[in-house]
């Protein structure tokens, strides 16, 4: 179990390195993808399996493919970048970003370890906790107890829906229309 966790959390940077690394947009976003899904592997390890799940769905199934459809809908290969332009000069940058994050990791992680939950805190749902997955819970509450906020961000996201219709929608009235009677006739043209 710990070699799966390394090998998953060892997939993550490498292919976190190429995605900043690749020249190619292409490359990047497949590489983006790969972090994604080793990042869901390491959640599934966890035990975190609607998090997971949320991760391939949301990250991978949406945001990455739309941004591969995104690049190769603009064909980068137009604007003339320097395939063999070498990205040293960003390295300085780079290692001072990442020393800083190291180091509040780092602190973080010293300080954060007395901070535990108490004994006297238990959850509302402990019976169900105890005896049931995390997506089973998450359904059981999400669909029950707070039920007016799901349908309402359902009703929310459906006026976003139909305001970007409305808002690609062009009107123009020079619009060449079918017409079905004209197609679906048994009138010859010539006759």
């Amino acid at each position: 179990m710990e070699g799966l966790f390394y090998l998953f959390a060892l997939g993550v940077i490498f292919s976190g390195i190429m995605v900043i690394s690749s020249l190619n947009p292409v490359h990047s976003v497949l590489w983006l993808i790969f972090a994604f899904t080793n990042a869901s592997a390491l959640f599934i390890l966890l035990e975190v399996e609607f998090l997971a799940f949320i991760f391939l769905i949301v990250y991978v199934g949406a945001i990455a493919i739309l941004f591969l459809f995104v690049i190769m809908m603009l064909n980068l290969t137009d604007f003339g970048y320097n395939i063999n332009s070498d990205m040293s000069n960003y390295l300085p940058a780079g290692l001072v970003i990442g020393t800083v994050f190291l180091f509040e990791i780092l602190i973080w992680h010293n300080h954060s370890e007395g901070y535990y939950l108490s004994s006297d805190c238990v959850p509302i749902y402990y019976n169900c906790v105890i005896s049931s997955p995390n997506i089973e819970i998450i359904g059981r509450v999400l669909y029950t107890d707070f039920y007016y906020l799901f349908l309402l961000a359902s009703f929310i996201l459906l006026v976003a829906m139909i305001g970007a219709i409305v808002l690609t929608h062009e009107i123009n009235i020079d619009i060449r229309r079918q017409d079905i009677f004209i197609q679906t006739s048994r009138q010859l043209w010539g006759s």
